[in-house]
Formats: structure tokens, sequence, C-alpha cells
């Protein structure tokens, strides 16, 4: 897939059909999108992709951002979907466009488009004054058709990345998951911690949240930890570490039955069930105790938690990856 970061880069050698959103999450009321765009290959148009980054300037309709994925893990699913083309501009590129401007200049002359295909509540032009209403307007007067998705809902509620924000920020990661259509991970470079978990035969890696990266619910989670394409069962500890202290939020990932060497390398964990809030312990020992018992749990699930994992993770987004059992009480 091609990715190009500014429209003046962009040079598809077919028509297109575009699919338009930030796209935040990847969930599944942007794969439907995605879905709708896919079905126009047939027709001889090469899918792409339309999203931006944010910087200094926030939209309007983003006041409140806190990111649920990185744009490098938005490429790797769209490119195991099938899609060809992502321009990812910054905003301040096109912020000041009226919406007829970003129709026909960007999106029907730069990106080639003959379908153009967005959800329910995409907005667009300076100020984001324009709607899917004027979309379809501006686009069929160039003969470009435009494909409305209509809202998604999960057990009668609406299906949002604010919706799934809240989930994430409550620690309540099934219903996350079912939103977004695989379990919620993060990727992070593992740093050097205080090695206390090597101390108390319990190693762990750290992973540090990086600033404007949604932070879970701070407590213990049942967790996946994928090294080297393979997947094993683990806990993850979110939070500032009270027993030892840490100066900023971060993940702190015992893998079970994995020993190695992984500073300085991104370790994808994916996050399954909030087992119990963080805790200050009094002793050292104490937290000892209490990890022994927490790992135990994952012991004795770690069948159902990797079955879970396999369910939750659509294959075209972990084609590489195999499960593997670890656990000698298997």
């Amino acid at each position: 897939m091609k990715v190009s970061y500014s429209f003046e880069d962009v040079c598809p050698k077919k028509h297109t059909a575009v699919a338009l959103g930030y796209f935040d999450g990847m969930h599944k009321g942007h794969q439907e999108v995605f879905r709708q765009v896919l079905s126009h290959v047939n027709e001889g148009l090469a899918p792409a992709v339309f999203t931006y980054r944010i910087n200094e300037e926030i939209p309007v309709m983003k006041k409140d951002l806190v990111l649920l994925m990185y744009e490098e893990q938005k490429w790797e699913i769209l490119e195991q979907m099938g899609f060809e083309y992502a321009v990812c501009p910054d905003f301040e590129e096109f912020q000041d466009m009226s919406p007829e401007e970003f129709v026909e200049e960007k999106l029907i002359k730069q990106m080639s488009a003959k379908v153009i295909c967005c959800g329910y509540d995409f907005r667009f032009g300076k100020m984001a004054k324009g709607t899917t209403s004027d979309l379809k307007r501006i686009a069929e007067k160039h003969g470009v058709k435009v494909e409305i998705t209509p809202p998604v809902t999960i057990e009668g509620h609406k299906l949002s990345s604010t919706r799934i924000r809240h989930m994430i920020l409550e620690g309540k990661m099934e219903e996350a998951a079912a939103m977004l259509g695989r379990m919620f991970s993060i990727d992070f470079p593992v740093v050097h911690g205080n090695q206390i978990g090597r101390i108390i035969q319990f190693p762990t890696i750290n992973q540090v949240f990086p600033a404007g990266f949604i932070v879970p619910k701070y407590g213990v989670y049942t967790t996946v930890t994928c090294v080297d394409d393979v997947l094993y069962p683990s806990i993850t500890n979110v939070g500032v570490k009270p027993t030892v202290g840490s100066d900023f939020p971060l993940a702190e990932t015992y893998i079970i039955g994995f020993s190695g060497n992984l500073y300085g390398r991104n370790v994808k964990v994916y996050f399954g069930t909030f087992v119990r809030p963080e805790r200050r312990f009094n002793s050292i020992e104490e937290l000892k105790v209490q990890i022994a018992e927490d790992t135990e749990r994952v012991i004795e699930h770690s069948s159902i938690i990797l079955k879970n994992f396999e369910n939750l993770n659509p294959k075209w987004n972990h084609s590489k990856i195999s499960l593997k059992k670890i656990c000698d009480r298997q």
C-alpha cells in the first residue's frame, strides 16, 4: 500500500473508491465504510483512504481526542484488508478549504475519486461546516457517487470512538473489544524499570504510555503478549506502581513462559479482562504473593484467554501470528 503524507504526492494510476474519516480506533463502524469501498474493487476502482494527522491545530470535532492507536497500526490493518492507497496529510494542509474546494480539488482531482464512502456523521471543510448532504451535492455534480454508511449499534448503543474510550477508561475491555472488533492493544518500546520484578522472580517488561495516548483504568488485566509472532498469556499492571513508585503511567507486563531481552523493542500487548484495581502493598513480599495469585489465575484460564484472542481478532489483522500454548499445566 502506498502511503502519502501530502496531497501533492498522490498520483493514483487509476480511478479510486475513497473512504473518508479520521478512523481513530478502526472500529466496526469504520470497518463498514472500508467494506463499502472494497465492494467497488470489481468495478476496476483502486481502494483508497483519506485520513489525516493531528498536530498543533485540533479539529473542531476532535477537541477531546486521546489516541486509541497509532497511524502505523492503521496502515497495517488497511494493507491487510487490501487497500492500495492511503493519503494522510497534516490537518493544517486542508483545514481552511471550503467544502467545494476539498471535494473538487483534493478528492476528485488529486485522488481520482469515482466513489466516495464515509460515515453518517462525517464533517469536512473549514470549521467542519460541510455535511454528508453537502458532500453528495458537490460530488454528484461531477458524476462521483457518494455512499453514506448508517450508524452501527451494539446492544442498542450507537458505536463511536468516544464510547470506546469511555469503556477503556473504565477498564471494560470486553465491551471495548466488541466495538473495536478486536482486543484493545498497545505497541510501545520496552524500557528499563527498577528490576523489582526480577528480584521477586516475576520479570516484567515496562512500557510507557506516550502523551496523548489513552491510558486504561489503573489496575491489573489479563493480557496476551506477542513476541516474534508467538502469543503468550500474560498479566499487565497499568498505573504508577504505588508499592515501588513511578513518575508516570506505564504498563508492566509479566509474560508467562517467556524469557529473553526485549529492551528497546516494540512489543504488542492485547488487553483481555480487568482483574483488580491497582493497590499499594505494605512490602515487596506481599506484592510477590499477590502477583503469584494473579499469575495462577492467568495460567488456569490461559486456554480461554488465547481462544478469546483468536475469536476477537480478525485474521486479516494477525495473519502472521500463531497461537502457542505454553503452560505446562494445560
